[in-house]
């Protein structure tokens, strides 16, 4: 059902040409937006649109640091504004400016997540093959990969059997079966990281006996 895309049979320029275009509309589609935001926002307009994100390697703005926090089962989150399918970073200034602690933003943005995510019905989650290996993949939402903060509506879509899920992007989640060796697993998701503008670069986590762990 998928086809397995190498880097090898694709000439490295026309991948630039392709992330440089997604970019662009990415940009597009936030600053679009952006324009229709009211300024400065207001806690009660951000409130229903939060949602919190898997850090990865995110830079902070130039003088504005993001609102970071740790969750379950371990990584870093950053908090984004949802705006179709593109997200504004919530920075400390506009938390200060709502009077609102990270913790307050975490609970707001997971109570939010988790009412999206039960709202995801199994045609969320798409079954195929990749290097000969059974995957499968979703990529539901532009935030497909904070679906790993919470667990249960993850387990919901993918299963409870033990098996591992890797984050290439903040849009895509793929879960391996357990007895899948590590080196086709890293061949694949090095290969969706390199085809994601904003590839997450964090390791695997692992479902075993029904709890999501994270050995980063």
């Amino acid at each position: 059902m998928f086809a397995r895309r190498s880097l090898l049979a694709t000439p490295l320029i026309h991948d630039m040409i392709r992330l440089g275009g997604a970019l662009v509309r990415e940009q597009r589609s936030l600053h679009r937006a952006t324009r229709e935001m009211p300024r400065p926002i207001p806690w009660e307009w951000a409130r229903p649109r939060l949602l919190p994100l898997l850090a990865g390697p995110r830079l902070d703005p130039r003088g504005e640091e993001l609102v970071r926090t740790v969750m379950d089962p371990g990584c870093a989150v950053v908090f984004g504004l949802e705006l179709g399918r593109a997200f504004a970073l919530v920075d400390a200034p506009v938390a200060e400016r709502w009077e609102c602690t990270a913790e307050q933003i975490r609970d707001v943005a997971l109570a939010n997540l988790q009412g999206r995510a039960a709202a995801l019905g199994p045609e969320a989650v798409t079954s195929g093959t990749l290097s000969g290996r059974i995957v499968r993949i979703s990529r539901a939402t532009p935030w497909t990969s904070s679906l790993v903060l919470v667990a249960d509506e993850l387990i919901r879509l993918f299963g409870s059997h033990d098996q591992l899920i890797a984050a290439p992007g903040s849009a895509t989640l793929i879960s391996f079966e357990a007895d899948t060796p590590p080196p086709v697993i890293a061949d694949i998701v090095v290969d969706f990281e390199m085809n994601d503008p904003h590839p997450l670069l964090i390791d695997p986590f692992a479902l075993v006996d029904g709890r999501l762990v994270w050995p980063g």
